[in-house]
């Protein structure tokens, strides 16, 4: 399975200190759960506002981390709130989004435990 998480930059940012790299990991095990829970939450409930919020916290990390298809499918949910597309679409983003974040995670946990 592909890695999604790109250390490069952060790597860099914290000049390879393996204790550092390990901490910011598990400081981002935390945001990415709130996130995947906040994130089917607010847009089963098409709450705009506290989605935006989920999404406005979670970017930077997942920037920083290369997570790209993280940020895309936040952006396209968005569009399924503006649009107010069926909850077809909703579930099937909260799908894509659980199944991204859970890959996050164990990458994240064994990056946590294995340093």
């Amino acid at each position: 399975m592909t890695k999604l998480i790109d250390f490069t930059s952060l790597n860099e940012m914290l000049y390879g200190d393996e204790k550092y790299i390990k901490e910011f990991a598990e400081a981002a095990i935390i945001s990415f759960t709130e996130f995947k829970t906040n994130y089917s939450l607010f847009l089963q409930k098409r709450d705009e506002e506290n989605f935006r919020r989920a999404g406005h916290k979670i970017k930077p990390v997942a920037q920083m981390l290369g997570l790209n298809s993280i940020v895309d499918e936040y952006e396209n949910a968005k569009k399924i709130i503006w649009e107010e597309k069926p909850d077809s679409d909703i579930q099937s983003s909260i799908i894509k989004m659980d199944k991204t974040c859970n890959q996050v995670l164990n990458e994240l946990e064994n990056i946590s435990s294995n340093e």
